[in-house]
């Protein structure tokens, strides 16, 4: 068993990945500090710190969505928690549209059968020729 305490000190603020436990979907990642954790813990549904404003809030409380605590789960170094969640109601928002999760933007998708030719990172140009050792492109993230 962790000690709250150990996991808490310094006043760190902790990244979160939340999932779906019934679906292992990946809905959001957030903020925890302490006071969030507590909340989490007393009320059995999960709060967040908005690292912007320094607010701690349930999620999607203004909405009437809730996230019911399942389980918590800390990394090997006590650097960042895994909560798993019964999500009721919808989980983010653009606009009009509700979404499952907060995932919503692709950047990449690879397609059974093809692969990607092309693709530009930075001033690094990546082709089915790219060798993916460090040499290859470490000069041009140094500049």
């Amino acid at each position: 068993m962790i000690d709250l305490n150990e996991l808490w000190k310094d006043g760190k603020i902790m990244p979160v990945i939340t999932v779906e436990s019934s679906t292992g979907r990946v809905l959001l990642h957030g903020y925890m500090n302490k006071t969030a954790f507590a909340y989490t813990l007393k009320t059995g549904k999960v709060w967040y710190l908005d690292p912007k404003s320094g607010e701690v809030k349930k999620w999607g409380e203004h909405a009437g969505n809730v996230q019911k605590l399942i389980s918590i789960k800390a990394d090997d170094e006590l650097e960042s928690l895994l909560i798993k969640v019964e999500q009721v109601g919808h989980v983010c928002h653009k606009g009009t549209e509700r979404h499952k999760t907060c995932f919503i933007n692709d950047i990449y998708t690879r397609h059974k059968g093809s692969v990607s030719k092309h693709r530009k990172f930075g001033k690094v140009e990546v082709d089915e020729n790219f060798d993916y050792s460090k040499e290859d492109y470490e000069e041009e993230f140094e500049n």
